[in-house]
This record gives C-alpha cells, sequence and structure tokens, in this order.
C-alpha cells in the first residue's frame, strides 16, 4: 500500500461489457488502473455486491455511460490503498464502505440536505465505473470507516439496499406506529432491510409481506413479520382485505411494480400510503386512477438516500439492529453464476462478490 498516487500503475481485472445487451455481454477484462485526483482515493476492492442497477447497466443504460467498457457495482467495501495529495482523513490501510451517490454539495436541493435529489447526481456503478474490479477510485466524502467487528461481505451488502429502504420508510414515508406496513417484494436486497427497519427500528403495529415460495415464508417469519402471503397460493389483496377486517393497511412499501401495482392500492386504507421504489417486474403497470382519489391515497417516489439518511441507517447496521441478509458469497472470477441468479430473480437477499 502507497499514499503515493503516483506509485499505482498496471492493469487490473474487471468484469464489464463494451456494448449493451444481457448478462452474455459481460466479460473478464485486463484494463489500467484507475488513476485518482488530489481530492480521491483509491480503494483495494474486497467485497462488492449485486443489484438490479447492474443488470440495467448492461441492458439499458448506456445514456449513463461515456465510456466504455464498463463495469457496474456501487456496493463496496475494502481498504484505502492510495490517497490523493489533498486528503488528510484517510490513510493507506484503512477499513472503508463506500456511499456510490456522489452529489454536488452546490445545488439548491444538495444545500437543503436532499443529496439524493441533487440536480448533478452522478452514481458509481451506474454513471461510472464501479466496484466490479480490483480497484475503484472515490471522492474521499464518499468513505465511511468500516468497523473491524464488521466484515467486507457484510459491509459490501448494505449501501444501496439498505440505503434505499431506510429511506423510503424514514424519510419519505415517515412511517411510525402504531402503523401497519405491507412490503411487495419482502425477500430481495432491500425488501430485507425494510423488513428489519419496520421490525427493530420503527416497530410497526402490525407487518404484512408478500413472497412467493413456502421456504420464503418461513424465513420472513423468522425474521418477525407477523402475516406472510405467498402470492401463488391466494391474491394477496383479498387476504390483506381479510386479515384487516376490510379496513386495509395504513401503508404498502412495493419495489416491485408491474401486476403487483393495482393490488398493492387496494390493499391500503382510505387516506393510505403507497411507497414506490422500484420496478423490477416491469416499469409501465397497468393502473387504476380511481383508488387513488376515491380512497384519498397518498403515493411517494423514492429511490437512494441522502446523506444523513446513510450516517443514521449505518449505524444501526453496526449496532447489529439491523442485519444483512447473504444468500451467496460468490467468487468475482466467477461472476457468470452470480449475474444469472440476479437475473432469474430467484434471490433470498444480496449477492456478494470477494476477490478470492
Amino acid at each position: 500500500m502507497s499514499s503515493n498516487p503516483d506509485e499505482m500503475t498496471g492493469t487490473m481485472k474487471a468484469i464489464g461489457f463494451h456494448e449493451h445487451g444481457d448478462i452474455d455481454q459481460i466479460e473478464l477484462l485486463d484494463v489500467p488502473i484507475p488513476s485518482i485526483g488530489d481530492n480521491d482515493v483509491l480503494v483495494n476492492v474486497k467485497a462488492s455486491s449485486l443489484n438490479h442497477q447492474d443488470l440495467f447497466a448492461v441492458r439499458e443504460l448506456d445514456h449513463y455511460i461515456t465510456e466504455y467498457p464498463f463495469w457496474g457495482g456501487g456496493d463496496i467495501a475494502g481498504v484505502v490503498e492510495v490517497v490523493g495529495d489533498d486528503v488528510s482523513d484517510w490513510s493507506a490501510g484503512d477499513r472503508v464502505v463506500v456511499n456510490s451517490r456522489i452529489s454536488c454539495r452546490e445545488c439548491d436541493l444538495c444545500l437543503n440536505g436532499e443529496q439524493s435529489m441533487c440536480r448533478n447526481l452522478k452514481v458509481i456503478g451506474e454513471h461510472r465505473r464501479g466496484g466490479f474490479a480490483e480497484y475503484v477510485d472515490v471522492p474521499e466524502r464518499n468513505l465511511h470507516p468500516l468497523p473491524d467487528h464488521v466484515s467486507f461481505e457484510t459491509a459490501a451488502a448494505v449501501p444501496i439496499a439498505a440505503g434505499c429502504a431506510w429511506r423510503a420508510l424514514m424519510n419519505r414515508g415517515d412511517i411510525r406506529p402504531p402503523h401497519d406496513l405491507l412490503v411487495v417484494g419482502a425477500t430481495g436486497g432491500v425488501g430485507t432491510y425494510a423488513i428489519q427497519i419496520a421490525k427493530n427500528v420503527i416497530g410497526v403495529e402490525t407487518l404484512y409481506a408478500i413472497t412467493g415460495s413456502e421456504s420464503k415464508t418461513e424465513r420472513l417469519q423468522e425474521m418477525g413479520v407477523d402475516h406472510v402471503i405467498n402470492y401463488n397460493e391466494e391474491e394477496f389483496d383479498r387476504k390483506i382485505w381479510e386479515l384487516t377486517d376490510k379496513t386495509g393497511v395504513d401503508a404498502v412499501f412495493n419495489t416491485v411494480g408491474g401486476d403487483t401495482w393495482v393490488k398493492s392500492m387496494r390493499c391500503l386504507r382510505n387516506g393510505g400510503k403507497f411507497i414506490t421504489s422500484g420496478a423490477t417486474a416491469g416499469p409501465n403497470p397497468e393502473t387504476e386512477i380511481r383508488l387513488i382519489f376515491m380512497r384519498q391515497l397518498e403515493v411517494f417516489g423514492s429511490t437512494s438516500h441522502s446523506h444523513s439518511d446513510f450516517v443514521d441507517m449505518l449505524d444501526h447496521v453496526w449496532n447489529g439492529r439491523i442485519e444483512p441478509v447473504i444468500q451467496e458469497t460468490i467468487r468475482l472470477s466467477d461472476y457468470e453464476v452470480a449475474f444469472e441468479k440476479m437475473a432469474n430473480r430467484g434471490l433470498y437477499g444480496k449477492l456478494i462478490l470477494t476477490q478470492s
């Protein structure tokens, strides 16, 4: 390790693509080690995790990507390798986790604490190359210290998914006791964090979740979900109506979209909150506008976290109130297996990629 940015030269391995298509475009690359600016840090990536943004990048986000080959990876944990000339808060050897959201800190939204809506937002792994590589260059302000008791694999499972769930429930939806909550998409990366935030941090009155298999039902029950509904066995909107004595729930958090959209609205009580934060099952669902105005529903869009969201969320992870759910850890060189699992949407929690 070195503190001199001029000493890092040569090439590294990365998992990326030269042109868009599907996951078969992703390949093992031999590319130059990134150079860093005066306020940047070069991180030796120890672990990274997959998100749907990594599928979107290869499939469709050509309007975001300015340079090829490109590689994703917004969830990153590792060790500081080299620091820029003007970096004073970090040193070679520091253990870190990366906040992938790079805000300008100068626009009106940033100055009001809404960095997630920054007018000049750049996202590591989406607008610039990410952590599916041996090294990644990161602005120093986007690093956070990683406690010694937390593994790199655990830390890499956290940032994007946990930050998304935290902002949706704690900030945008403002879910508080005695609210009850339905999570649609409960066994994905964001969903498993939403379950824990709702149960262990907020303390909702009653927690409902939707899944499609018996094994996942058991896991959600173990996490503290009060009522788990298998959508392959019954219509979840009808079941919610039954469980709530035809009243509906206070709030729905939906990360899926697609054909769950109208059913989720039907689950809400009059004046209920619909929080939407994903479209993994499709971004253009049929809708029913009358449900919104007749029941006077509130619809909240939510994306990624602000700086304060991120710091607050990390504190709960480090102290154990929120525990990342990791399905599997896979070597970076076995990336094809990992991307296949992600694309097939059969995950429970997070997939982690490691260098060894």
